[in-house]
């Protein structure tokens, strides 16, 4: 496939969405959840450092979306976008978590259950393509329609915790 007809496929995905002229996140995730039977959870969550920053789990009843709450308002959106892209494409994962990690992020759930839905990194590349393409479209219709880049992920740090936070990781690679 193209370029072209991955971005003419992906603004197909979003416009057959149907989405109010205003709407932030939250709102897309309730949309989507509702027109597909299953809510959809949102979960700020710290992940390591050097793996994925976000993550859609689909359970039995509601499919949960797991990003870095460890970054700014603008990237939140973007990691929600671009897992709400993997569920608007219809992509399956396949499984990569170890079972100690799957225990980890969601303690109550069987870890195989985890292990069976969960793993981004195993999309193939056009996957994880067509899903951050879907996941900018998304931004630019939240932001045009809020006008304002930080509507409904937590506000960002003050530079200076941020630059803080920055200089520690790289001292502390292992973390």
């Amino acid at each position: 496939m193209t370029l072209r007809q991955l971005r003419k496929r992906c603004e197909r995905l979003v416009a057959d969405l149907d989405m109010p002229d205003t709407f932030d996140m939250h709102g897309l995730c309730r949309l989507l959840g509702d027109r597909r039977g299953r809510p959809i959870h949102l979960v700020p969550i710290s992940l390591p450092v050097h793996t994925v920053c976000g993550m859609c789990v689909p359970t039995g009843a509601f499919d949960a979306i797991f990003y870095e709450q460890e970054t700014s308002p603008m990237h939140q959106m973007l990691i929600v976008g671009h897992e709400v892209g993997h569920l608007l494409a219809g992509h399956k994962p396949a499984a990569v978590l170890d079972p100690n990690a799957s225990t980890l992020l969601l303690p109550d759930l069987d870890p195989q259950t985890v292990q069976r839905f969960l793993g981004r990194s195993n999309y193939d590349a056009q996957e994880e393509q067509e899903a951050e393409m879907i996941g900018s479209l998304l931004l630019r219709r939240i932001r045009n329609s809020t006008g304002s880049d930080e509507q409904d992920m937590p506000r960002a740090e003050p530079e200076a915790a941020l630059y803080h936070r920055l200089r520690q990781s790289l001292e502390h690679p292992d973390r």
